[in-house]
Order: C-alpha cells, then structure tokens, then sequence
C-alpha cells in the first residue's frame, strides 16, 4: 500500500513540475476534425507578428508569418546559442506556414520547451533575416 502512495505522489510531481516547463509558451487548444480528442499547442509571437508553433504531436515547429508572397526556407534556429541544423517544408495549403523539422526529435523538443530565446533563420529567395522569439 506504501509503494502504491509513492508511486501516486512521484506520478502527481512529474505531472507539476512537466507543466512548468509548458508555462512559459502560450497554449492554444484545439479539436480534432472527429470532435472527440482535444489538442494543446504551444505557441510564442514575436513584435513583428510572427509566430512559433510547437506542435508536440508531430514533433516539429511551425513558422507562421502573415506574408503570402514569399518563399522561405529555415536551414538553422539557434536554442539559447547553441545551433541546431534544421530541415524546413511548406505548407501547400498554408503558404504562410513552413514546418521546422529536426533529426534528433526527442532532444531538440527538450530544449525548446525548456528555452530562453530562439532564434529562426530564414531565407527568403537570396535575402536572409533573423526572426527571435523571446521565451520567459
């Protein structure tokens, strides 16, 4: 009965100290197309109105900027400094939406939830910009 009562009180720990972690990004929920499941999305806009989505689900970031006319590719996002080579894919339907895509899923997930400051940087044709996002 005792080992039951740890286990219930490490499993109520993780569960607070997994939703710190989520606190500094702001959540957006949303339901499936069947009504029945919810999803939590966790997001950060930056003061030139784009937009980071992290979507645990698919393991993968979304860059959301409100331009419809330019083509973007994402090679590198900086975590707090550190440089994580990246893979970027557009949406067909969504030309403002690209998918940020990494190798190593599971890892890079843990620094982005666990992140200061990231940094995204984009190409747009031959122009290059730094889009930051500040995450507190």
């Amino acid at each position: 009965m005792m080992h039951l009562y740890r286990l219930v009180v490490l499993a109520i720990l993780c569960a607070l100290a997994s939703q710190t972690a989520f606190a500094k990004w702001d959540e957006e929920r949303d339901v499936t197309t069947n009504g029945k499941d919810e999803l939590v999305y966790y997001y950060k806009a930056n003061d030139q109105g784009q937009k980071l989505v992290l979507d645990k689900y698919v393991k993968r970031l979304i860059f959301i900027q409100p331009d419809r006319l330019y083509k973007r590719t994402i090679r590198l996002i900086k975590v707090d400094g550190q440089p994580i080579e990246v893979m970027s894919d557009p949406f067909s339907h969504y030309p403002e939406q690209t998918a940020i895509i990494f190798e190593n899923k599971d890892e890079v997930l843990k620094k982005l939830f666990l992140a200061q400051k990231i940094e995204v940087f984009v190409r747009y044709n031959r122009d290059e910009a730094v889009s930051r996002f500040q995450i507190k």
